[in-house]
């Protein structure tokens, strides 16, 4: 049986230390707040994630389709891939628990909160690993048209004389 919830404060627990780094804290009620450098510099990271995992993808392609994998069994690979990264995700938010020591109100919020993100994260993984068609043959593709010879730019017409006006 749980003990009774008391007035105190327990102290915000958080996890990750680079979210310790990137909030700041009341001085009288130590509740998080929003720090708009902080989530810019999340958002700058999660872009840089993205370009970083657009291009690895497209090197699996290629590599995919050098040893002759065909398009869509090569989607199938790669979504597969992007869904396990997802459900790895998954695993590590089920996984958590809160703080030891805290109270009971604060716990079944945690696992409230531990049950929606899981729940949000199984169906990306669902959706992920059933979309990906058609990425294998847009790289490629991109890739003949990366490797086709620059055209020639375009001559202009030297300009005619008019004449004289009649």
């Amino acid at each position: 049986m749980r003990a009774p919830a008391t007035n105190t404060q327990t102290p915000v627990p958080v996890r990750d230390p680079d979210r310790v780094a990137n909030r700041t804290r009341t001085e009288q009620g130590g509740t998080p707040q929003y720090d708009p450098v902080a989530y810019g510099q999340e958002l700058a990271a999660i872009s840089h994630h993205q370009t970083e995992a657009t291009s690895a993808r497209f090197v699996v392609f290629q590599a995919l389709a050098a040893v002759g994998i065909g398009h869509e069994q090569a989607d199938d690979i790669v979504a597969a891939l992007e869904a396990g990264a997802v459900a790895g995700a998954h695993t590590w938010i089920s996984e958590s628990s809160p703080p030891h020591g805290a109270e009971p109100r604060f716990e079944d919020g945690w696992f409230a909160g531990v049950r929606d993100v899981a729940s949000h994260l199984r169906r990306i993984a669902d959706t992920t690993a059933t979309t990906g068609q058609g990425r294998a043959a847009s790289s490629a593709m991109l890739l003949a048209h990366l490797h086709q010879p620059a055209s020639p730019a375009p001559q202009e017409a030297p300009a005619e004389d008019p004449g004289p006006a009649a």
